[in-house]
């Protein structure tokens, strides 16, 4: 069975619109986060699946999600994002991006080994 799906849209948390809006189009986080975009259009399951008890409590504290994603934007840069229903369909909407892989695992909880 294929997997691959398009969401009817793709939306960007508001922190993470004004984070966005505010890299030139030079920036290579920028064009990595468009990348993205760009996957996440075309498939919505491109990220990989969090694992319910591995979800961070910020999200779904401050998201109320009860699912999680992330993407590999480049070789350290991630997102996170989450597929919500509604009488539309379904949507992709981004909850934080990480410039760097220290910060993704500080918001993870994971420690330097």
């Amino acid at each position: 069975m294929d997997k691959r799906r398009a969401p009817i849209a793709v939306f960007l948390e508001r922190k993470v619109n004004e984070t966005y809006s505010s890299l030139s189009e030079e920036d290579d986080f920028k064009k990595a986060i468009d990348k993205g975009l760009d996957a996440l259009k075309e498939n919505m399951f491109a990220g990989e699946i969090i694992k319910k008890k591995q979800i961070p409590k910020y999200y779904i504290k401050k998201f109320g999600v009860n699912n999680l994603y992330r993407l590999k934007l480049d070789r350290t840069r991630r997102c996170c994002y989450t597929i919500v229903a509604d009488q539309e369909g379904l949507k992709v909407i981004i909850l934080e991006v990480f410039p760097d892989h220290k910060s993704y695992n500080r918001r993870f909880g994971y420690k330097k080994s």
